[in-house]
């Protein structure tokens, strides 16, 4: 049996390619925040290690809900 018979785009439902496409978007949009606030705020391993690694979206996240500053929890 030859890959092209196991695997067939055309079988794949077209929601798929939907889910996959916003998530995408959802990543880089991610990754692009955590980098913007990592060099405002000078901190270049954070910068390098969001820049290098790739962990889907979770560490660029994590990293601006911890990031935040004091000034913007207060929602003032």
């Amino acid at each position: 049996m030859e890959i092209t018979q196991l695997i067939q785009l055309e079988s794949i439902p077209q929601g798929v390619y939907l889910a996959l496409g916003a998530f995408l978007v959802v990543i880089i949009i991610l990754k692009g925040l955590a980098l913007y606030r990592a060099a405002r705020k000078e901190s270049k391993v954070w910068f390098w290690v969001l820049l290098i690694t790739n962990t889907l979206g979770i560490l660029p996240l994590l990293y601006l809900i911890f990031s935040k500053k004091p000034s913007e929890d207060a929602g003032e």
